[in-house]
């Protein structure tokens, strides 16, 4: 028995995104706050719990919570010069642990389709988590303005994660051409990655070999972009399963690489 009825975000919620965008206030926002908290909030929550379901059908050890697996729609301005309060999206991840920011997740991204933002600015800050993810930031604000979409991979923050993930590689670069393959083969290539300029310290040895462009990524995505139909429809959690199915190999892969590695606090 479904636990979870998701049918779609109603026009009155992408309306919603769309008014917060042309108006990013908090006068604006605390006069139309009734469409977000009975709307969109608990869309979104029905979205994950859904999410839970499907992906539970499919395999995929991803799970998130209707509550504590979305992030704040209340933008951070500390250090940014753009002071908008509010993000013009609402989004959510699902990992193994079910912590927010765990190495290796689903990422969902909810906007009206052709985005809510006239243009992207690649200086702005809006983390995702400041306390703990202060660089994830990037991985958000960096697609919103864009339009809705899905994610699958390992947006890492910490540099052992990314040391790691990277090791795997060079220790197994057949296992890792075969994860390229099969997400080309689903039509899924990996996002540009945020690569460095410079070969990573401790793999200067790889310079001008076969591996050497994705060893010097920082993360590594899929991303599938969402069509407003499908936000709209009951058919959005099978459609993201079926896009997060088809990256199961690099979350294989990337699982394995980081495997016991230990995050100093």
């Amino acid at each position: 028995m479904t636990r979870f009825s998701f049918n779609g975000f109603a026009p009155s919620d992408l309306e919603f995104l769309k008014g917060l965008a042309a108006q990013n206030d908090r006068e604006w926002f605390t006069a139309h706050r009734a469409i977000y908290d009975d709307g969109l909030k608990p869309a979104l929550a029905d979205l994950i719990g859904a999410l839970n379901e499907a992906f539970a059908a499919r395999g995929l050890p991803l799970s998130g919570d209707p509550k504590k697996s979305v992030f704040r729609i209340h933008r951070d301005v500390r250090f940014s010069k753009d002071k908008r309060p509010y993000k013009t999206h609402v989004s959510a991840t699902l990992t193994r642990d079910g912590l927010k920011m765990s190495p290796g997740m689903a990422y969902v991204h909810i906007e009206p389709e052709g985005g809510t933002r006239p243009a992207f600015d690649p200086q702005t800050i809006d983390p995702l988590d400041p306390t703990t993810f202060p660089s994830a930031q990037e991985a958000d604000d960096g697609y919103a303005g864009r339009g809705p979409f899905a994610a699958a991979g390992f947006y890492l923050s910490e540099r052992p994660h990314v040391d790691a993930f990277r090791r795997a590689i060079v220790a197994d670069p057949k296992g890792w051409s075969a994860v390229e393959k099969a997400l080309a083969k689903a039509g899924l290539p990996l996002e540009p990655g945020d690569p460095v300029k410079r070969m990573p310290k401790g793999f200067e040895d790889q310079a001008g070999g076969p591996v050497e462009a994705v060893l010097k990524r920082t993360r590594w995505l899929v991303r599938r972009p969402l069509t407003g139909a499908e936000i709209a429809g009951a058919g959005l959690p099978e459609a993201i399963a079926d896009f997060v199915a088809g990256a199961r190999p690099l979350l294989d892969f990337g699982w394995k690489a980081l495997h016991g590695v230990k995050i100093e606090r």
